[in-house]
């Protein structure tokens, strides 16, 4: 008995707390860009997202790398794998910033 009880609050917090504010919102939700402006500022925000993500993984792994360059002590190997982490980290950071800087190019041909 007291198990059902359990799981029927269980239910009802998950009903209240998930479904009922989807249900509310239904009317008032968003209807995406009306234009090529609008279309461009989400593609703009999801890069700026995306940029800070990648430029924060990329911190981490050059940490990483050089953590790993500075415990080898004389392996090859894990010099190599340090070497190419590091490699790696800043491969990324380069695409990183021409992909936003494509999207600032783009940009500002539209919008002029």
């Amino acid at each position: 008995m007291k198990n059902r009880i359990v799981w029927i609050l269980s239910l009802v917090l998950v009903f209240g707390v998930f479904v009922l504010p989807v249900v509310a919102r239904v009317d008032t939700a968003p209807t995406g860009p009306t234009n090529i402006e609008g279309l461009i500022d989400i593609i703009d925000k999801i890069v700026d997202w995306a940029f800070a993500i990648l430029i924060a993984v990329a911190a981490f792994m050059i940490i990483y790398a050089g953590f790993g360059w500075m415990t080898a002590a004389g392996d090859s190997d894990k010099l190599d794998n340090a070497r190419k982490t590091l490699i790696y980290a800043l491969v990324g950071v380069g695409v990183a910033v021409l992909a936003k800087g494509l999207v600032a190019i783009v940009k500002t041909l539209v919008t002029g």
